[in-house]
């Protein structure tokens, strides 16, 4: 069990940064990235970033082992994120799963340095998903105002038109997926991936145990966004679709159930 931690609005900042806000979402919740973000974010920015998000598990830890060894651990994780970098190409910020990609490494380096301290991946995946809750706590306009443009009629046009785009698999490490609408009842969007980015860099590291945590943080997004999100299936569950429906001002009933 993880303790209660508390944040400063810095350190909620970082990790939000890091992994959570609209900018890094560990999983494609399509309301959240739908903006794009405009521009590619720098290495340095990233380990930044990451940086912050350690110093937040660090105090989400603390008691489940010495500090020193917990110091030593964040540290490894930070040296192992830096060498992670650059990532492969995936289009760059025109690729609206752009922001998806960028946890990968966070994912990685995490369980790198956890690992020999007896973490497994469930673990850490369930630290980067509590994590993340108090993150998007912080944050509720930010993902409310997302969640509210997911659902004008230019944004399905621009998601229509990334889909489109994926299906010509420029970029091997890319996510493929169609964009189509629901009948207004049972859901408004529906998103099917049938490649996932992350699936493929984390099996390209040699931890594909890794693939289905972040998928988790799409539910807590989605309540907070208000776009209802329910799924199915995923690619990493075994399935051969990752089946994302949403319906605006739907409820969110799912969450860590793994």
């Amino acid at each position: 069990m993880h303790r209660t931690a508390r944040f400063t609005r810095r350190e909620f900042c970082s990790f939000a940064l890091g992994a959570c806000a609209a900018l890094l979402l560990p999983c494609p919740c399509m309301a959240s990235i739908a903006q794009g973000i405009g521009k590619p974010v720098s290495d340095e920015a990233l380990n930044a970033e990451f940086a912050g998000m350690c110093d937040g598990a660090q105090q989400m830890l603390a008691g489940q082992r010495p500090a020193q060894d917990l110091s030593a651990m964040f540290a490894e994780a930070k040296k192992v994120h830096a060498r992670l970098l650059p990532l492969p190409d995936i289009g760059g910020p025109e690729n609206l799963t752009y922001p998806s990609f960028l946890v990968g490494p966070q994912y990685v380096a995490l369980y790198a340095a956890m690992r020999p301290h007896g973490f497994s991946a469930r673990d850490v995946g369930k630290l980067v998903y509590d994590l993340a809750g108090y993150s998007i706590a912080e944050q509720k306009e930010l993902y409310r105002a997302n969640g509210q443009r997911f659902f004008l009629p230019q944004y399905f046009a621009l998601l229509q038109a990334w889909a489109q785009r994926s299906q010509q698999r420029r970029y091997p490490l890319d996510w493929v997926q169609t964009v189509f609408r629901g009948d207004g009842i049972g859901f408004d969007i529906g998103v099917d991936y049938t490649e996932c980015g992350l699936m493929k860099y984390f099996a390209a590291q040699g931890v594909p145990e890794l693939a289905p945590y972040p998928c988790q943080i799409d539910f807590p997004t989605a309540r907070a966004e208000g776009t209802g999100l329910a799924r199915t299936t995923t690619l990493a569950s075994g399935g051969k679709v990752c089946d994302f429906r949403y319906k605006q001002g739907g409820e969110v009933t799912q969450g860590w159930d793994l």
